[in-house]
This record gives C-alpha cells, structure tokens and sequence, in this order.
C-alpha cells in the first residue's frame, strides 16, 4: 500500500523505515514501515521439529525461535522462506506450504509476517549472515511444547506458528 502522499519520514534504515502519519482525528502517529518477512516451521519428521537459538541484540539475550527473515524487495514471499531456511539451518525444503499470514504489532509496525510450513528436509551448509549467532536446535513436537508451556519461547512469531500448527495438526 502506497501511503507515501500522507507521511512524513523521520528515519530511513536498510531494514525499515520510521514514519509519522496524520490520523483522522488530527493527531499524528508515529508508524514503523517494513518489507514484510517470513518465518518457517521445518518439520523434519511427524514428531521432530527445528527451532534456532539465536542472539537478539536488541534484547541482548539467546531466544529460542523459528527461522525467519525479510523479504528482499521485488522477492516473493516462498522465495524468501526457501532461502532464509537454507540461511540459517542449512536444511533444504522439498515443500513448501503457506499456513498463514498475520501482522506482530499492528498498533505501531505494518510488518506482515508469511508463515511457510517446510518438510521433506535435507541437511546442508548455512549461509548466515556476518554477526548472526545462531545455532540449530532440533527437539521432538512435546519438547517444544513443554518449552512453550514453561515460558522459555518468547518470540511472537515463534509462538504463533507453534500454535497454530499444534491447533490444526495435533490435539492439545
């Protein structure tokens, strides 16, 4: 969606952009404008899933997450999950499957986030990114879930995705 005629930027970074629109009652808000990305559930086998554990400067702690990415411009949405796979866990995906997309913080971020259910996997070489600390963690399906109902997932689109796998494939 185009709203450029009706912003005002305040910061431009490689990744995003900070914006402030007009809102109807006058007022102004200020709007964080990204690309979109992707995240993908790998499924190794009916019981085995691949989390990462990755290095969040941001939160300056180790999460333990699916892998995901930003979609590059003019790149479609599968594309960007088949290389962000490869990326980050060197598996490759035989499949690839569209579960669902939804936005992670609609009251100040449009970033809408694809989410790809990956199978038929193979393992290869990563390719991360300079300054990615990440590594593979692979677990049975009730290990990931006994790490959501402790707590230890706290990524929003990781819980999302394990969710709303578990809800439409596995009984609870």
């Amino acid at each position: 969606m185009d709203h450029s005629s009706q912003e005002v930027e305040l910061l431009a970074t490689r990744k995003f952009r900070v914006v402030a629109v007009r809102r109807p009652d006058g007022g102004v808000k200020e709007v964080v404008r990204h690309p979109g990305a992707v995240v993908i559930l790998p499924l190794l086998d009916s019981d085995r899933v691949c989390l990462i554990r990755s290095y969040r400067i941001s939160v300056a702690q180790m999460l333990l997450e699916l892998p995901a990415g930003t979609l590059e411009p003019g790149e479609p949405p599968e594309e960007t999950a088949r290389r962000e796979l490869i990326e980050e866990t060197g598996f490759r995906c035989g499949s690839l499957r569209h579960l669902h997309s939804f936005y992670l913080s609609p009251g100040i971020l449009d970033e809408e986030m694809h989410l790809f259910v990956a199978e038929g996997l193979t393992p290869g070489a990563t390719a991360r990114e300079p300054g990615e600390q990440i590594e593979n963690y692979i677990c049975t399906w009730e290990t990931a879930m006994e790490h959501l109902d402790r707590g230890d997932i706290r990524d929003a689109k990781t819980l999302t995705a394990l969710l709303l796998w578990n809800r439409k494939n596995r009984s609870w």
